[in-house]
This record gives structure tokens, sequence and C-alpha cells, in this order.
């Protein structure tokens, strides 16, 4: 075998709280991670060339060096002490700086299929401790299954309820940044960061909104007919429904340059069959 396509899919954060501040500059969090089937696609081969490629359908903003991918190949190369050379294609459908987890996905997909593809032999805890140095959710994706999430993210309990939901997911066309989101909390004084923990779902909704006004007139008139709420630092927003007639309605009140994505929950990992 010379190259292997992967569907490398998006999570929801139900829920997101930050605990606090460590000394190694990382956050406490809890949250609840939700897989869904809405997914980039990547496509690993195997190169005669002693080199690794890392392209996209996008920008070269996000290619080769500038891509966690890369990073990920190259790690991977070090922990197994032999050079790895390949070539990755990605088409990305899920949105940059959504707080979906594309690029920790991506991640997660290339250490699973480049050591199922170039018969590694390495396991699946070999993986997500790999993982987590490249980003506190790739040990979710590579872990492939719903899970209560503590620590930065990488201690995984397995949550095997049955989700029947349906999301819709608005994307408001913003790139947020993760970073910036964790330092404005950061800067909040401690009545202000426990006011979040004891009183939101996700202790970033209200630090995304201020900074996003538009966005924020727009989300409490959502919320008049539906649950919405923000996964991870944003900006993507989702509801849970069921009928869909009320979704429609939903719909005519967004803005035009604002895309959505209806999406189905999923049960486990396409990708646990790799690994």
């Amino acid at each position: 075998m010379d190259s292997l396509k992967l569907n490398s899919p998006a999570k929801l954060n139900l829920n997101l709280s930050v605990l606090g501040k460590r000394i190694d500059g990382m956050h406490e969090i809890k949250t609840r991670f939700q897989l869904i089937n809405l997914s980039d696609e990547l496509m690993i081969k195997k190169t005669l060339s002693k080199s690794i490629s890392v392209k996209t359908n996008l920008t070269p903003s996000i290619e080769n060096k500038k891509n966690i991918v890369f990073s990920a190949i190259k790690l991977l190369s070090d922990y197994i002490g032999k050079e790895i050379h390949c070539e990755v294609d990605i088409v990305k459908n899920i949105p940059l700086g959504g707080g979906l987890g594309g690029g920790s996905s991506n991640a997660a997909t290339a250490l699973i299929g480049i050591n199922f593809l170039f018969k590694l032999g390495l396991t699946s805890k070999e993986l997500m401790q790999l993982g987590e140095k490249l980003g506190a959710d790739v040990p979710f994706f590579i872990f492939g299954k719903n899970a209560f999430a503590s620590g930065i993210g990488e201690i995984l309990l397995e949550d095997n309820r049955n989700i029947d939901d349906k999301y819709l997911l608005l994307f408001p066309q913003i790139h947020s940044s993760t970073k910036e989101l964790f330092s404005k909390w950061d800067g909040l004084n401690k009545s202000a960061q426990k006011s979040l923990l004891d009183n939101e779902e996700n202790s970033f909704l209200p630090i995304f909104l201020d900074q996003n006004r538009d966005v924020k007139i727009i989300f409490h008139e959502l919320c008049k007919s539906n649950s919405f709420k923000l996964s991870g630092t944003g900006s993507t927003i989702f509801c849970a429904y069921n009928d869909i007639s009320e979704i429609e309605k939903t719909l005519k009140k967004i803005p035009s340059k604002w895309r959505h994505s209806f999406c189905e929950p999923l049960q486990c990992s396409p990708l646990l069959k790799y690994i």
C-alpha cells in the first residue's frame, strides 16, 4: 500500500469550563467532547523524494512547515529515530479558527494514518502521548470516542451515551484565536473567572461575544427561539435540534455572509479502524 485516504472529523464542545492556570502556563479545563460528521479529508502518500510535503485546498499560509501536520510527521520521525518521507494533501471542510478542532484532528489523523501506512506498530497510548506535545485536543482525536476531558484536555473518560440530536452549526466567518481567548481569560480578576465558571456552560462565551459585538447581537436574538452554544473558543455557534421547520426559521435570522452546516453526531471516529 502506497497511499491512504482518511476522514478527519470535527468536534463540538458541549460544555467547556476553565478551572485555572497552571504553573507551566497551561490551563486546567473540564469539557465534554462530541464528534460530528463534518470532516476534512487527508490523502497520505509515500514518496521516493526525501522530503515532507503538506498541501491544502486553501492557502499557502497553512502549508508545509506552517501546518501542524508537518510538525506531527517530524515528531513521529524523531520518536522512531527514522525519517518519514510522505506527501499529505488536505481538503479542508472544517472552518479555520472555528473551535471545531480541525488542526488538532488533522494532526491526529496524520499520526494514525502514517503509523498504519508505514507499519510502525505504535500503540494508541504512544500516539496519544505524542499528540499531547502537539496540542491539548490532539489526544482526544486519537482516542476516537466521545469523552469527558479534564487536565489540559488529555485525561479522557469515554462518554458512551447515545446522542440522537442533530446539530445546526453557524460559522460567522471569524477566525477566533484560542491563544488570544485564553489570554483574555487570564486578564480577568479571580471574581470574574469564578463567575464564568459558576454561570456559563462555556467559560469563553461572554469573552468571545464581547470581542465580537456584531455576533453578540445576533447570538442573543437566536437564543430567543433556540439554545445556542459556543464550541471551544469560537467562532462556531451551534444548537441541537429535532424539528427542521424550526431551524429553517432560525436560518432566516442569520446574516447572508454567515455559512452554516447541518451535522449529525458520531458515536466514534472513523479513524479507530486504523489503530
